[in-house]
């Protein structure tokens, strides 16, 4: 059964997201590869010319990543590149396992009224999104592949667990790499609770508990579920945005594995900020289950 995957290619010289698939294709001989170029400010008129020069630079593209020997070019004529892309994506979405792109590099006063391309696709995209910083970072960077499971959301889907450990396995496997298991035991928003709320307690038939410590008996049933060892799981208590950069830096990791909450809502809004403010910060590639992946498309 081959692996289909999805390639958002740059109008520039460095396809960072290409490289990765590349790489994939080097130990999945059977990988197909659909590569989709969304070409902005076109006229109706120019349309077909432009797409003939496209193609011919694609394939031209290609002669430069022989492993990949499945592939086929998708030319779109859009004024979004983030919807075209996402759009696609799900009009599409039973074709793919993965889609992947390459991280925009950051402006800091732009990105405060426009939203990079990344961050948009991250938001929207209805597939696992694996988004490439450094096509060389694996080759820089340690072994550790961070799974960062939530247990705080009681709406929170299993499913996703599933999907995020099983991905973390594949590319541990193949790039000689490790999973950590990182939990973080977010703060209590004093907005929302009153009272003493510097350590919540959690009270039961036997001695109270911290939150940290219900965290942490999820987080070792998890690892025992899917054979972790302890030293590889990690609680942090803090807020995401902050706690999985920290642990990633000390663990030199190269890639993060992370999904979002599928609630609606201002709570939802922040958690899918969370996974862009980590993909700043990082070194390496992210790997995003969003809210909008579907359960027959997450193979």
């Amino acid at each position: 059964m081959s692996y289909k995957v999805l390639v958002l290619i740059k109008p520039t010289e460095e396809q960072p997201a290409l490289v990765r698939a590349a790489e994939f294709a080097r130990f999945m001989p059977d990988l197909e590869v659909v590569l989709l170029r969304v070409i902005r400010d076109v006229a109706p008129d120019q349309e077909q010319t432009v797409r003939e020069s496209t193609e011919r630079e694609l394939n031209t593209l290609m002669q430069r990543y022989p492993s990949i020997t499945h592939h086929k070019n998708h030319i779109v004529f859009a004024k979004d590149v983030a919807e075209a892309f996402c759009q696609y994506a799900e009009d599409k979405a039973e074709h793919f396992d993965l889609a992947i792109i390459s991280a925009n590099k950051r402006n800091t006063l732009k990105d405060l009224f426009v939203a990079p391309i990344d961050s948009q696709v991250m938001r929207k995209i209805p597939l696992p999104l694996l988004v490439v910083k450094d096509p060389n970072a694996p080759q820089r960077l340690g072994r550790a592949i961070v799974l960062a499971i939530d247990f705080e959301d009681s709406s929170h889907e299993k499913f996703i667990d599933e999907v995020l450990i099983t991905a973390a396995t594949v590319f541990a496997e193949h790039f000689n790499g490790e999973v950590h298991v990182l939990n973080c035991v977010p703060p209590i928003h004093r907005g929302l609770m009153s009272g003493n709320t510097k350590s919540s307690i959690i009270l039961g038939n036997s001695k109270p508990l911290h939150r940290s410590d219900v965290h942490a008996a999820e987080l070792y049933d998890f690892a025992d579920k899917h054979n972790l060892p302890k030293e590889r799981c990690h609680i942090a208590e803090g807020r995401v945005d902050e706690m999985i950069p920290k642990v990633c830096s000390k663990l030199d990791a190269r890639m993060v594995c992370m999904g979002t909450s599928s609630k609606d809502g201002v709570l939802s809004a922040i958690d899918q900020s969370a996974s862009e403010l980590v993909l700043e910060q990082i070194k390496g590639d992210i790997f995003i289950v969003n809210r909008y992946v579907k359960f027959d498309t997450a193979k």
